[in-house]
């Protein structure tokens, strides 16, 4: 801390002004003394002479005595006594001599008071500067600032007293060097810089300002402002230079330290912002070469829309927008096209950037409940989306895209989304050959296999038919005989009877053979197993606009069966649910799929919205060959119930109340836990 400056010395005490009273009193009387002295020798000794000269000595101790008002109270007095005392010796005899001496002694006396006069005034004047000088000198030695002088060279001449209160070097240390030692005070790193800018300022004779730290009492530094500004003449010449150093040290580190935080913050912030230029160039290259088409979209509006379609549904939106084809039509014509990357351009067949972004209307055909449900989904933040859908691109060809969308932060709180779309066009193409060749080889394999199986039949029934055929004709003869051999008859007949039933014993074999000879029966969870079945017709519903809806009641228990064999049987009864459902409306294609199960066993139960089973013809669907698709074979749902009957359990078919039919078989538990 500094030292405070030192109060101001006090004025004199009473015994000095004792002394002024003495000083003031003694050359009076002296004055008045020699007064009387002129005027008694003036006056009586009558000697021809300009003895009132000498009254100009009382004026000079009047002046000494009382000062401008004595001076000139003396002068009037000693004019005065001059006057009476020429009067009283010449009355009566004046002559010029006299008159001249009696001018003479007055003007002395006039201008020995105006001497005085003058003289007095000058002294206080003098002395009312050294007192202002002094005044002026206590005022700087109070102020908190080193207060300075210099010559017009920059050399200093006066240091207040506040230079030692801080450096606690004397004043005299400062003045030192001619008036340049000061600059030793300051910090050795800034030393010469301060020389520099000294000097600079010096030369260019105008007002400066700059910083340094300033070495103190204890060794430590602090920080100054220093400044000053030139005194000039009338001319226009400098004089000298006054200055002020002000302590501002704290503020000074303060501002060091707010300089040094924005630094680091700056420097941060530049990092940052570095980083996320990187940051923003990768995911810019990422977004531009990967092969995977990316939108990024603005379903503000579509968020909008969709809030609207609730209210007007009075909660359903989903149901007005199913309802209402144009209000649907107005909410994905809501979404904005922000950005795309050369993959999505390319799979748009758009010209350019822009003119994939200037795309209006409904990115996507689909128009059902799923799919306005996925909607809401992705406004709500609820879940990502992932499907596969057809996509109108701008030249008028549609692709199948299987897409990705998830939410992605936006400013201001809109919503975006990135889009991200695989073109499987192709890959549904190749799907649908290999589907169609897999399903014609399948129908060579069954014609083959039946060919193969025809032949075998018929070899095995050949001898028993034959025998049958000669056992009947050899009866025929027997009984044609007069008299009839009854007894051979009966015989033949009786051997008739064992060839037939041998013949449906190789007919039930080789049932048999082919229904449980690959067949490995486990535990098999319906769940599992429908879900997994349905799965594998997804391109079966896709290609014909029909929706599925699996409901399993939960905590069923398993049935056993061939997984596969049971598959199949589901796999066919929901293709000929879907193939049922050609001539209804899209929106209505719905197949249902329900697992349930009670005390007799677990039943799966579907149903479709096709016109339903001809009567005539729902009696005879089990009969092998019976069939009422064109170019069907009748051999699939005879193997159906085949399967299930060889599980132990029934499969039935209904027409609904409604529209369509339902395929129900009934499996019992495994264990009997139904």
């Amino acid at each position: 801390m500094l030292k405070r400056a030192d109060p101001p010395p006090r004025a004199a005490g009473p015994a000095a002004a004792q002394r002024g009273r003495l000083a003031r009193l003694v050359p009076a009387g002296v004055a008045l003394a020699l007064a009387a002295a002129v005027f008694a020798f003036d006056t009586v000794s009558g000697y021809e002479s300009a003895i009132a000269v000498l009254y100009a000595l009382v004026l000079v101790l009047g002046a000494v005595a009382g000062g401008r008002p004595v001076v000139v109270v003396a002068a009037i007095v000693c004019g005065t006594l001059a006057v009476v005392s020429f009067l009283a010796t010449h009355v009566g005899s004046m002559d010029a001599g006299n008159i001249g001496r009696l001018l003479v002694a007055l003007v002395a006396i006039a201008l020995t008071a105006a001497l005085l006069l003058s003289r007095l005034s000058l002294h206080q004047t003098r002395t009312a500067l050294a007192e202002s000088e002094q005044n002026l000198r206590i005022m700087a030695d109070t102020v908190p600032q080193i207060l300075w002088q210099a010559l017009p060279d920059g050399r200093i001449v006066y240091l207040s007293r506040r230079w030692t209160e801080m450096t606690g070097a004397p004043i005299a240390d400062g003045l030192a060097a001619d008036g340049l030692a000061f600059l030793d005070w300051f910090h050795p790193e800034e030393r010469p810089t301060a020389v520099d800018q000294w000097t600079e300022s010096i030369r260019e004779g105008e007002p400066f300002e700059f910083y340094r730290r300033l070495r103190i009492t204890d060794g430590s530094y602090r920080w100054l402002q220093l400044s000053a500004s030139p005194l000039r003449a009338e001319t226009g010449q400098i004089v000298k230079w006054a200055g002020v150093a002000t302590d501002i040290d704290e503020e000074m580190r303060a501002q060091l330290a707010v300089r040094a935080t924005n630094q680091t913050l700056e420097a941060r912030v530049a990092e940052r912002t570095a980083e996320l230029a990187r940051s923003e160039r990768r995911y810019r290259s990422a977004f531009e070469q990967t092969h995977v088409a990316m939108l990024e979209l603005d379903i503000t509006g579509v968020a909008a829309a969709l809030a609207e379609a609730r209210i007007a549904g009075n909660g359903d939106g989903t149901g007005y927008l199913m309802a209402n084809p144009q209000a649907f039509d107005r909410c994905v014509g809501a979404l904005r096209i922000l950005d795309a990357n050369r993959a999505a351009v390319q799979l748009f067949g758009a010209k350019d950037r822009e003119a994939l972004l200037a795309r209006e209307g409904r990115l996507m055909r689909s128009r059902t409940p799923e799919d306005i449900d996925r909607y809401y989904a992705l406004v709500e933040c609820r879940e990502t989306i992932e499907a596969e859908a057809e996509l109108p691109v701008l030249d008028g060809r549609t692709v199948n895209v299987l897409f990705g969308v998830s939410q992605i932060a936006a400013p201001d709180g809109r919503c975006h989304v990135l889009v991200g779309m695989i073109d499987v066009t192709a890959r549904d193409r190749a799907q649908e050959l290999l589907l169609a060749a897999q399903e014609e080889l399948a129908r060579a394999n069954r014609a083959a296999t039946l060919g193969a199986l025809s032949a075998s039949i018929a070899h095995e029934l050949n001898q028993p038919i034959g025998a049958v055929m000669m056992d009947a004709q050899t009866a025929a003869r027997w009984l044609e005989r007069d008299p009839p051999d009854l007894g051979s008859a009966k015989r033949a007949l009786a051997r008739v009877a064992g060839n037939a039933e041998r013949a449906s014993g190789i007919l039930r074999r080789t049932r048999e053979q082919l229904v449980k000879g690959r067949r490995v029966v486990t535990p098999v969870d319906l769940d599992e197993a429908v879900h997994s079945a349905v799965a594998l017709v997804e391109r079966e519903l896709k290609v014909n606009r029909t929706r599925a809806e699996v409901r399993v009641a939960p905590g069923l228990p398993p049935v056993e069966a061939d997984r596969i064999e049971l598959q199949q049987v589901v796999v066919n009864l929901v293709v000929n649910a879907v193939q049922a459902m050609r001539d209804t409306p899209p929106a209505e294609r719905v197949v249902t799929v329900d697992v349930t199960g009670d005390d007799k066993g677990l039943t799966v139960e579907i149903e479709d919205r096709g016109s339903g089973i001809d009567p005539e013809h729902i009696g005879r669907l089990f009969d092998a060959f019976f069939t009422t698709k064109p170019g069907g074979m009748g051999m699939g749902l005879q193997i159906c119930r085949a399967t299930i009957e060889s599980f132990g359990g029934t499969l039935v078919v209904r027409n609904n109340e409604t529209a369509g039919a339902t395929f129900s078989f009934t499996l019992p538990a495994h264990g009997g836990d139904a």
